[in-house]
């Protein structure tokens, strides 16, 4: 258990700071890392690796994500039997942003490794953020319900009833009607048609869908999370499909609507997975070039469409 490590989080920016934090406090600074995404891959090849003597350097750490897609099969019991009897060469971090504790094979894992839960108080986070201002009974409920839990929204609209109220220094339920409900709301299908017109590579459209999103004042930050939040939707969708799940069975597994399952379904009409995957390896370098000063995030999405 020593250096196995299962960790569950809700927020990208404390997941990595723990990520960190581990790394340094077992010893592995110097280790190569790789990672496995389980949406994108098979275990198979995490476990390969796990097995697998190093010859550049006597250290590995091995990071799987979306460990919640594990099913009952030879890889996951392998994985459960390397648990028992670990390399003690390698720091194993298991990693994922849902996790249903009730599940057999998840009630084993959280036995056998060192399980951390990073949960975001999105209440005390929203308070620290709109610091300063007056906030109306009722506004924080609306900014997580309307957001979808995210945190990367979360602050992007805060900035933006912070700018829009900056002369009173009082938020009220209206103003967020006003300038993030009726957004966000009314974007959401144009969001849908824009992944469809960068996967047939329509760049035009995609473009006067992109300018028609920043009228309803989706900035680029905000965006981001909801087109990768889509397209690894589809992936799972897809890898859902190849194991014969229905809809019905996708939307209970997942914990969404039917409906949603229904509609990206037809965005898969013109994206397989290698495509899902590239956009998606896509937009994260982007993200990354976003948040490291490489890019000013005004000119993100353009150049994502572009490069796309």
């Amino acid at each position: 258990m020593k250096n196995n490590y299962l960790l569950v989080y809700d927020n990208y920016y404390l997941f990595q700071e723990k990520l960190k934090d581990i790394i340094s406090s077992t010893k592995f600074e110097n280790a190569s890392i790789t990672n496995y995404d389980l949406e994108e891959e098979d275990l198979y090849n995490a476990l390969l690796d796990l097995d697998t003597y190093s010859f550049l350097t006597e250290q590995k750490v091995i990071i799987i994500k979306n460990i919640n897609l594990l099913e009952d099969n030879q890889d996951t019991k392998h994985l459960l039997k390397y648990l028992d009897n670990p390399n003690n060469d390698n720091l194993l971090i298991l990693t994922t942003t849902k996790f249903n504790a009730t599940k057999k094979i998840n009630k084993e894992l959280k036995k056998k490794t060192n399980y951390i839960k990073l949960e975001t108080d999105l209440n005390k986070e929203i308070k620290n953020i709109l610091q300063g201002y007056e906030v109306e009974s009722g506004v924080i409920t609306k900014l997580i319900e309307y957001s979808n839990n995210n945190i990367d929204i979360i602050k992007s609209e805060c900035d933006k009833l912070k700018q829009y109220k900056f002369d009173t220094k009082k938020i009220t339920k209206e103003d967020v009607e006003t300038i993030v409900i009726k957004h966000i709301g009314e974007s959401t299908q144009i969001v849908f048609d824009l992944i469809k017109d960068i996967a047939i590579k329509d760049k035009k459209r995609a473009i006067i869908k992109y300018e028609k999103l920043k009228k309803y004042n989706v900035d680029d930050i905000a965006l981001i999370g909801l087109l990768e939040s889509q397209l690894r939707l589809m992936i799972q969708i897809i890898m859902f499909s190849e194991k014969n799940y229905t809809n019905k069975d996708i939307a209970a597994t997942l914990n969404i609507h039917p409906y949603r399952i229904e509609k990206t379904k037809e965005l898969l009409r013109y994206s397989n997975k290698k495509d899902v995957c590239n956009m998606i390896k896509n937009l994260s370098n982007i993200d990354y070039k976003i948040k490291s000063g490489q890019i000013d995030n005004k000119d993100a999405i353009f150049m994502y469409i572009i490069n796309n």
